[in-house]
């Protein structure tokens, strides 16, 4: 047996079946996510679900003559990880990518690029591209502060191909003349409520760019117009990349209408758990809270639809984020709402009527008062408490606020990636707001259930290192189990999962990673270097790196 760095369980805890198990995996440092019992050597799996964990030599004693046994070799094992926040789409694979030469990559890198070198950019694309195609690229703060950055100068660049830039923040996008023909946006294009159709002054004449509601009808006209059998392979290949890191649930917003995206999940039959939360869109006439409402709740095994999301404010990189006070760098400027107020409360009345889970993007600390104050009016506050309401990313749920959002049963649904924007935050927000802002230990301290999603890169064990050092605010740092535990158990019960999944204890589906390194130990900096070598959902192997041993020539304590 391998020697382990931590104290064993020594009793094992089984679910009281007598059923064989068909799987073991012991000789590993298995950290279940349940805080009465963190730590175990073993586990032993039967079907789809975890029948018993504790000591090896515990768990070994319940293998029968068919038991599969898997040797861990000392490797850490934890929960599948849960993104509980995350835009899968397709790509764009018929467009011709802007390549903005001599910047690093990243948000402060695309943030220093100037609107001369994205039309210089530009000007190399047109001829990779041929007449009438596609051309797309990523801009950043800078170039959304660029008066400049309209399209009548991408028309002088590329007259004859589509271009369309879009923020990296993705609330906003600036299209040519030729890419607004495309996608049936008007020289006159009327707003829609929660969007900002950006125009000459003084005229109705649209200059290109489309925030919030008004970019994301675009948006989802681009994804309307990719070929199925292209959107199934991307999400295959999605998936693929999620196993690989061990994530075996995935909580996915759609651009596309609710019902085209289950069209493309049950073609796919993914192996991962996938959850499709609405994401609802305006027109001219107002919100849609019935779109893709009709939908089953479970219309396959690993799919689940529940959940709608409204974004109320916009991020801080535009300076949309609704504050109580003005942006460090713009004066007299403090952001603005999506939706007035008598429209949230019609969010509110909707979710207490439908019962349908209710996901609002709140970033501004006015925005999350807004929304506590108007909570707090329409129904008592033990009546929220089970709604499990979620303030996605919550940046601005500063200190005085936190009491009020535990009373309500907030939940608050954050992503790391995010904390990597130090300076750009510092420029909008100033050093002390910032101390205020991005709240995580906070949030545990005051019983506020968190989850963390990715909204970005992927890997999860980046969220984990930024979670652990949050370098925007690093008074509100996790420890190394507090975020993994954010990231499975938190994470499952930010959808109603936790009966099923979450942590590893019998009874618990087994979905579960054997990780590449003990991320409760490497340095912080290697971290994002995590890999999962075998990856379980339900029981079933859906990765294996070909690194475990198993059976009887593998050294198992008898």
């Amino acid at each position: 047996m391998h020697r382990l760095i931590f104290v064993a369980v020594s009793t094992v805890f089984a679910t009281g079946l007598q059923d064989v198990p068909d799987l073991i995996l012991a000789n590993g440092k298995i950290f279940s996510a349940d805080p009465p019992r963190r730590w175990a050597e073993a586990l032993a799996v039967r079907g789809e679900r975890i029948t018993a964990i504790g000591s090896s030599q515990e768990v070994l004693a319940l293998a029968g003559p068919r038991t599969r046994k898997i040797d861990l070799r000392g490797r850490t094992v934890i929960p599948g990880i849960n993104d509980a926040h995350q835009h899968q789409g397709s790509k764009l694979t018929a467009a011709v990518f802007l390549e903005i030469k001599g910047r690093p990559p990243g948000p402060d890198g695309w943030d220093a690029t100037t609107w001369e070198e994205v039309l210089s950019a530009l000007a190399e694309a047109v001829p990779k591209a041929p007449k009438g195609g596609m051309i797309f690229g990523i801009i950043g703060a800078t170039i959304l502060d660029e008066p400049r950055a309209t399209r009548f100068e991408l028309d002088r660049v590329a007259p004859d191909h589509r271009v369309i830039l879009f923020a990296w923040t993705d609330h906003d996008v600036i299209l040519n003349t030729a890419a607004m023909r495309a996608l049936g946006v008007a020289e006159d294009e009327p707003d829609v409520l929660g969007g900002f159709v950006y125009r000459l002054p003084g005229k109705q004449t649209v200059t290109g760019r489309l925030g919030e509601q008004a970019h994301w009808r675009v948006l989802r006209r681009i994804g309307e117009a990719i070929p199925p059998e292209r959107a199934v392979a991307d999400l295959r290949a999605f998936a693929v990349e999620a196993a690989q890191f061990g994530i075996t649930s995935i909580q996915v917003m759609s651009a596309l209408p609710p019902e085209r995206y289950l069209d493309h999940l049950r073609t796919a039959d993914l192996p991962i758990r996938m959850r499709l939360m609405r994401f609802l869109t305006t027109d001219t006439h107002g919100r849609n809270p019935r779109e893709g409402a009709g939908l089953p709740v479970h219309p396959t095994p690993r799919v689940t639809i529940s959940g709608s999301k409204w974004v109320l404010d916009g991020t801080p990189i535009e300076r949309r984020a609704l504050l109580r006070a003005s942006y460090s760098d713009r004066p007299g400027w403090s952001g603005r709402m999506n939706f007035p107020e008598a429209e949230i409360r019609g969010m509110l009345h909707e979710t207490i009527a439908g019962r349908d889970p209710l996901l609002l993007h709140i970033v501004g600390d006015k925005t999350a008062e807004i929304v506590l104050k108007l909570m707090e009016e329409t129904d008592p506050e033990a009546h929220w408490k089970g709604r499990r309401v979620r303030f996605e990313h919550g940046d601005g749920l500063a200190p005085d606020l936190i009491p009020r959002a535990a009373k309500l049963g907030i939940v608050m649904v954050q992503n790391p990636t995010h904390f990597d924007l130090r300076k750009l935050y510092t420029k909008r927000w100033g050093e002390e707001r910032l101390k205020q802002f991005q709240p995580m230990r906070s949030i545990l301290r005051a019983g506020i259930p968190l989850a963390i999603g990715s909204d970005g890169p992927m890997n999860p064990y980046l969220n984990v290192m930024l979670a652990t050092v949050h370098p925007a605010n690093p008074a509100e740092a996790l420890t190394r189990e507090e975020a993994v535990e954010a990231y499975t158990r938190g994470s499952a019960f930010a959808e109603f999962a936790e009966a099923a999944k979450g942590i590893l204890a019998p009874g618990k589906l087994a979905d579960l990673a054997v990780l590449s390194q003990d991320i409760f130990t490497v340095p912080v900096g290697d971290l994002p270097k995590t890999r999962s070598v075998l990856t379980l959902v339900g029981g079933r192997i859906i990765y294996d790196g070909k690194v475990l041993d198993s059976d009887a020539n593998a050294g198992f304590v008898k």
